[in-house]
């Protein structure tokens, strides 16, 4: 079954990676509340924030550099899955994912100052679907497989704590926030996984959809920390997007009454 490791695997690569250009003075929106850095409520008001912005995301936020999040697509992406005696390789294209606006923030911890930030944020993704077209090869010994085809995967409650930190970097005369370091362990309710071309006999590609669709949590278990090269630069370049285009002093001002 590692050809369904390659599977799940594109579950974690929801977002790809995209660039940024300098814009000291980038209108920030009317519907973002800004937090003060010396708050010592700082992780209510980030909470509060997020929330806001995550329904704005359906479509991106230009002046920021925030891309639309839902639907988000994937034009290719590829990952590699190795452990001693399996090796499989997943190339996605067209890939789609829907619902990650629905998001819902349980709780932001956070300290700031003027040097640096750290951010736990508690999240909710009551569902998520992705789907796109996909070819894999998987050897497991000398055995070879190589599908291709088409895959939908629905998520239900996946609640994931992304962890980051990030320090002031000094750019054009401008101090920006640049993030450093990223960390998640989603853990998923539910999935359903739905693929053709896995096996060229339709019933022992059902065969195999039924297994995996019993068995994913072991699958998933064992797939996740392989994952981890390939979503965590996604998710810092993401993150650097939008704080390395607005600068520091604006995202995250100090009070007006120190």
């Amino acid at each position: 079954m590692k050809q369904f490791l390659l599977i799940l695997g594109a579950v974690c690569l929801t977002v790809s990676a995209v660039s940024f250009e300098d814009d000291p003075e980038a209108e920030l929106p009317s519907f973002m509340r800004i937090c003060n850095r010396d708050d010592p409520e700082l992780g209510q008001c980030l909470k509060d924030s997020i929330q806001r912005l995550l329904p704005q995301l359906h479509g991106g936020i230009p002046s920021i550099g925030f891309p639309s999040i839902d639907p988000y697509t994937q034009e290719s992406n590829y990952f590699e899955y190795k452990n001693d005696k399996i090796f499989g390789s997943l190339h996605v294209r067209n890939g789609k994912s829907y619902g990650l606006s629905r998001a819902q923030i349980r709780d932001v911890r956070a300290t700031a100052d003027d040097n640096s930030l750290q951010m736990e944020v508690d999240v909710l993704f009551p569902k998520v679907v992705s789907e796109g077209k996909y070819k894999g090869e998987g050897r497991f010994n000398a055995i070879k497989v190589v599908s291709k085809g088409y895959f939908n995967v629905t998520t239900l409650d996946v609640k994931v704590t992304w962890k980051f930190v990030g320090r002031v970097a000094e750019r054009n005369g401008e101090q920006y926030m640049m993030i450093e370091n990223f960390d998640m362990n989603p853990e998923v309710g539910d999935m359903k996984i739905y693929a053709t071309g896995l096996f060229p006999d339709p019933g022992l590609n059902q065969v195999a959809l039924d297994f995996v669709n019993q068995y994913w949590p072991m699958l998933y278990k064992q797939m996740l920390p392989e994952t981890r090269q390939t979503w965590e630069p996604i998710m810092l370049d993401l993150l650097n997007k939008m704080f390395n285009r607005v600068p520091y002093r604006r995202l995250l001002p100090k009070s007006e009454f120190e």
